[in-house]
């Protein structure tokens, strides 16, 4: 009888203890995950909507393809330069006020890009884009690692990763239709700058109002939901073994073969991202040889954009119900390759073809973004992790940099679509060389796990 007795007495636990679960995840996903997920879009937003106001933009300053191409770009060396900088005053100052500042300081940042005047302006102003944007990625997923248990980190960083996909299918269309008008002497794309780099100054305030820096300061949980959070996240911490952030995780992080491959594969499947980004705009302006409206333009430009978001959340979620990541990653990187040619090869033939080959490049390239970092931790704990985390960072925004530059050279300052085709087929490229050298790391992990079962046996 005390047996049974001890058995209800322990399910009961159970079950008040994974009740007690949900309504902190609950709480916390409603108030800190939903401000990142808007933040992020608006600053995915601010940073790409160039490659839509370029239509504009580009004879109004009189920008040649390599010129708009080193712009674009140049927002990563800023971005690059300053992230450790700026993650170093995150962790001292704490995040609630080191993100408000990112979101205020880039939103003003992207309002000035308005008022370029020419190409050495307009690299300037995107240089302090990027300065101001510096941190921001980084800085959230720790952030993450100091709110969200293990257990729920993937699906937290899958939905903070939809941003990307969401703010292109959300923000083309509405770019395309604020670049109709010209109030004020403004040229269309001056106009869609200033109205889009606003939202985010007002989200700085909301950041700052509304962002907790650490549970045990979190008055909106109650006491036995914050106990219950601090204990939980302790015992991750004491399950992976503290993380070093100290530049020397880094350095060592950057003779390891496994972080290097990892930085391989980001620093590949970045440069299709940016491609379509900063350049599908333009494309779909030739294809349809000049005959849609901006407004148009930008309404196509989504549709990609919305096969991605569709395809993040089903291959998130397939690979979490499979515990699989090295299949999902490369088999859907593989189609997006395919996909990027299937456009070069239609491209001047068969334009809906093309547009549908662009849609699943898009798949290709930033559904597989959760399976990607997914698969990082299966190789990667505490100090390597911290190191090699911001050394495939640092490393996919250079790719950030090369991208534009690259395709714009490749494309020539009379792009026609043969050179187009080309540029579009090393985007491809680049994505099939990812998808290969994760079935080499997925050769690594197999065997990692092969020695630690052994050793466990």
């Amino acid at each position: 009888m005390q047996e049974q007795l001890g058995a209800a007495d322990a399910g009961a636990t159970v079950q008040s203890e994974r009740s007690l679960e949900r309504t902190v995840m609950r709480k916390v996903n409603s108030r800190l995950v939903l401000i990142l997920f808007i933040t992020y879009i608006f600053n995915y937003l601010d940073r790409t909507n160039i490659g839509l106001a370029k239509l504009q933009m580009q004879p109004d300053l009189n920008l040649s393809e390599a010129a708009f191409g080193l712009g674009a770009g140049l927002f990563f060396i800023g971005y690059v330069l300053f992230e450790v900088p700026s993650n170093l005053i995150l962790y001292r100052v704490g995040a609630r006020i080191w993100i408000a500042r990112i979101a205020a300081t880039w939103g003003l940042a992207a309002i000035a890009t308005a008022f370029a005047q020419g190409e050495w302006s307009f690299y300037a102003l995107r240089f302090l884009l990027g300065v101001a944007e510096a941190g921001l990625v980084p800085g959230v997923l720790l952030y993450i690692t100091q709110w969200i248990p293990t257990s729920h980190r993937a699906g937290v960083i899958g939905l903070f990763y939809l941003a990307v996909p969401v703010s292109t299918l959300i923000g083309a269309p509405f770019s395309g239709w604020l670049m109709g008008f010209s109030p004020f002497g403004l040229s269309g794309w001056q106009f869609m700058l200033i109205i889009e780099g606003i939202p985010s100054i007002l989200i700085a305030w909301f950041i700052f109002r509304y962002l907790t820096n650490t549970p045990e300061e979190a008055t909106w949980l109650n006491a036995e939901e914050r106990g219950w959070l601090v204990r939980r996240l302790a015992q991750d911490r004491a399950a992976e073994g503290e993380a070093s952030h100290k530049l020397g995780s880094t350095l060592s992080a950057a003779t390891d073969i496994r972080v290097l491959g990892f930085a391989a594969i980001f620093f590949s499947m970045v440069i299709p991202i940016y491609a379509l980004s900063f350049f599908l705009p333009t494309i779909l302006k030739e294809i349809s040889h000049g005959s849609y409206s901006t407004f148009q333009i930008g309404w196509l430009t989504a549709i990609p954009y919305a096969f991605a978001s569709l395809g993040l959340v089903l291959i998130a979620r397939s690979s979490d119900v499979r515990n699989e990541r090295v299949l999902h990653y490369s088999a859907f990187a593989t189609l997006g390759a395919a996909g990027f040619c299937l456009s070069a090869l239609t491209l001047s033939t068969a334009p809906v073809i093309a547009f549908l080959g662009f849609c699943i490049g898009a798949v290709g390239c930033i559904s597989t973004l959760p399976s990607f970092w997914a698969t990082i931790p299966e190789l990667l704990t505490g100090r390597g992790a911290a190191g090699g985390i911001a050394l495939i960072c640092a490393i996919g925004n250079i790719a950030g940099f090369v991208s534009p530059y690259m395709i714009a050279l490749v494309r020539g300052e009379n792009p026609d679509f043969s050179r187009t085709a080309i540029a579009i087929v090393v985007s491809g490229a680049f994505l099939l060389l990812a998808a290969i050298i994760m079935v080499l790391v997925g050769h690594s992990i197999r065997q990692q796990r092969l020695k630690r079962r052994t050793s466990v046996a």
